[in-house]
């Protein structure tokens, strides 16, 4: 009689065999697959430090780039602020000058004297003329008188025709002369000249009635802001030497840059490259406003010229 136990026996050393056999060909298999393994994990690993190291290198190149654009900005506004100070220095040197001026004045011992000189003939007279108007004086002869068209001056514009009439009539023969009114509407800023064509005409009894005609006109179209900036920029492309500015003294720094008062006078003396005298006129209730006076009288000073007040 056979026993069970004696075939399962047989049957396990089959199932053993089998077994042995499979792992055997798994370890074969490995054995043969396992250097193209190798190569994928290498390939792997370079592919990753190759991602990393472009990562690295795109951060420094944007750094880089940031920080040129930061030198960039840097040395503007250094030069900017130069340039400030090249006006405040101007600024400063003016005031220092025109108190050296009064302390002299005060201290200095009567003039002699002088003896009559003879009337020189009227051609003499003409080429020796120094302009003069209302305290305003001068040696130049070309001449620029920039008219601010503002909505505050519309109140004012008897005052400033009459102003500008007072000008005129201090020209002389021989001496040239143009205007430029300017203001800032919705459409933007807008500039009114005589003679159109920007040039600056010869003072003559036709010439100044043409310009009378030409400032009433102007007159009537008081409106908008006062583009300062702008309007001298227009002023130092032409032919003047001097430049007469009628203003309230009021300029809005939206329409300038958004320069502040003293910000925009230091602007304009540093575009004065061609060193144009600048004289101020200050028209209406400029005794309101704070800083009013300040800013002509600073732009004046800054350039050489002249600086007056006047109210109705």
């Amino acid at each position: 009689m056979r026993t069970r136990l004696r075939n399962q026996g047989v049957y396990s050393l089959s199932a053993v065999d089998l077994f042995a056999s499979a792992m055997g060909a798994f370890i074969i298999i490995t054995i043969i697959l396992m250097p193209d393994y190798q190569k994928d994990v290498r390939l792997e690993g370079h592919l990753r430090y190759l991602e990393a190291l472009a990562g690295r290198t795109d951060a420094r190149l944007d750094e880089s780039q940031l920080g040129q654009e930061r030198l960039t900005m840097a040395f503007g506004a250094a030069q900017a602020r130069a340039q400030e100070l090249e006006a405040e220095q101007a600024i400063i040197s003016s005031a220092l000058a025109t108190r050296a001026a009064q302390l002299a004045a005060a201290t200095r011992q009567p003039p002699t004297i002088a003896p009559e000189v003879p009337e020189q003939t009227s051609e003499e007279n003409q080429q020796l003329v120094t302009f003069r108007f209302l305290g305003l004086k001068t040696d130049q002869t070309r001449f620029l008188l920039m008219l601010d068209m503002n909505k505050y001056l519309a109140e004012h514009r008897e005052l400033v025709v009459r102003s500008v009439t007072r000008a005129l009539d201090s020209l002389q023969p021989g001496m040239e002369f143009a205007l430029l009114g300017f203001q800032q509407l919705d459409s933007g800023p807008a500039y009114y000249r005589w003679p159109e064509n920007g040039d600056l005409a010869q003072f003559n009894t036709r010439n100044r009635r043409q310009a009378l005609d030409f400032t009433a006109t102007l007159a009537q179209r008081f409106d908008g802001g006062s583009p300062m900036l702008g309007a001298f920029r227009e002023a130092f492309s032409s032919d003047a030497d001097a430049v007469i500015l009628f203003s309230d003294g009021l300029p809005n720094p939206q329409f300038n840059d958004d320069l502040p008062p003293r910000s925009l006078a230091q602007t304009i003396s540093v575009a004065n490259s061609g060193n144009v005298e600048i004289h101020a006129v200050t028209v209406g209730d400029y005794f309101k406003y704070q800083g009013t006076v300040a800013f002509m009288e600073t732009l004046a000073r800054a350039n050489s010229g002249g600086f007056l007040a006047l109210s109705q």
